[in-house]
């Protein structure tokens, strides 16, 4: 039954990560909203690709909204992340960061996104992060 309840959060996982992913790329990219501010945007970034660095799933958790924060675990954020990080080694430096605004037409919510290539000894890791009008995470993803 405990499986069957973690597959069912796990589906819930996706479909609200592909709805966000949608959310804020399915139009293309637009100016970053007045709501947010760019250095905040950026710094807030920058502290989740820390915390993921350090393996520290909990704290990037811990700056999500709530459907992030009720439906991701420490688990099946370390089954995803771990291996990007044994495969690309030491962490170096951010390469490049791409700032960009979305916004939901349907609820007209305005969401600040990052993207940001990192920099490892053996390759790179490109984040892609979305935060909402309180600068809570709705998105983290790596590839």
């Amino acid at each position: 039954m405990k499986k069957i309840l973690q597959k069912k959060n796990w589906i819930r996982v996706v479909c609200v990560l592909c709805f966000l992913i949608m959310a804020l790329t399915g139009c293309g990219s637009q100016p970053l909203s007045d709501q947010f501010d760019e250095d905040t945007v950026k710094e807030s970034a920058e502290q989740a690709v820390a915390y993921f660095n350090e393996r520290d799933y909990q704290a990037i958790i811990d700056m999500g909204d709530d459907v992030l924060k009720e439906n991701i675990t420490v688990e099946n954020f370390a089954a995803q992340c771990d291996p990007y990080l044994d495969k690309c080694g030491e962490y170096q430096e951010i390469e490049k960061t791409i700032v960009f605004g979305s916004t939901d037409k349907s609820t007209e919510t305005e969401y600040a996104g990052i993207v940001m290539i990192g920099k490892y000894e053996k390759g790179t890791i490109q984040f892609t992060i979305g935060f909402d009008e309180d600068m809570k995470i709705v998105q983290f993803l790596i590839k």
